[in-house]
């Protein structure tokens, strides 16, 4: 523990040992992908799965830290070994596939699921295989200065889709420095942390948008919306 002991007062020696044990999905290895497999490897996860199939581009690079352009490889291979040198004891498994509505079962096992994807299509693929299987899923968001957190927990709250509704992909490039991303990502990662420990989410049900060109940050307790399927009773 004595790695962590400037954590043991927060999360305590328990916390710490959940935090150690815990299994976390990781969907999406861009800008938030890496701070927060950085983050949470850095506190003593230990055990990930982690899926992106994309490749290292140029124009990742001025948020995307651990890549270099031209690595022909999937940042899920590369996500893996980054954490694998920050620890070596980790248990990573790479899914180099994009999420979709077929393949959630990869997330089988995992306490937590966390959503950084860049695709409206995606998250909600995501967000339904959330529901399916029962487990959290953290979610963040950012374009710019603006970003957002909201953690959804099957049968207690709202579901994604209740706070995305039918939003859908900008058109062209978001916009995005790594100062704000790395930001968004550490609330994210904390947020994950939060759950893993056995703290509890500030998240939880209530949409979090931060605009950090005025440091504002406000936040709404999401209501279910009647229509979605998260507002079935769960047999």
């Amino acid at each position: 523990m004595s790695r962590f002991e400037r954590q043991l007062p927060i999360f305590g020696e328990e916390g710490q040992q959940r935090i150690m044990e815990a299994k976390v999905g990781i969907a999406g290895c861009g800008g938030l992908g890496v701070n927060v497999i950085t983050a949470l490897a850095e506190a003593g996860v230990c055990r990930y799965i982690v899926c992106d199939n994309d490749v290292p581009d140029v124009t990742n690079l001025n948020r995307q830290y651990i890549y270099s352009a031209g690595d022909p490889r999937p940042k899920s291979v590369i996500s893996a070994e980054w954490i694998l040198a920050l620890n070596p004891a980790a248990d990573v498994e790479a899914v180099s596939e994009p999420v979709t509505s077929e393949n959630g079962d990869m997330f089988a096992g995992c306490d937590v699921i966390v959503d950084c994807l860049d695709s409206f299509e995606a998250r909600m693929a995501l967000n339904d295989h959330s529901q399916r299987l029962g487990i959290p899923l953290v979610h963040a968001g950012v374009s710019g200065f603006s970003g957002q957190l909201y953690v959804s927990v099957p049968g207690r709250t709202p579901c994604l889709r209740c706070v995305l509704g039918t939003a859908r992909d900008p058109e062209g490039p978001v916009p995005s420095v790594g100062a704000a991303v790395g930001a968004i990502a550490g609330m994210e990662a904390l947020e994950t942390l939060r759950i893993v420990s056995g703290l509890g989410s500030a998240c939880e049900g209530v949409l979090t948008t931060v605009d950090l060109s005025t440091m504002r940050t406000e936040r709404v307790k999401i209501e279910r919306d009647s229509s979605c399927s998260c507002s079935e009773p769960r047999s």
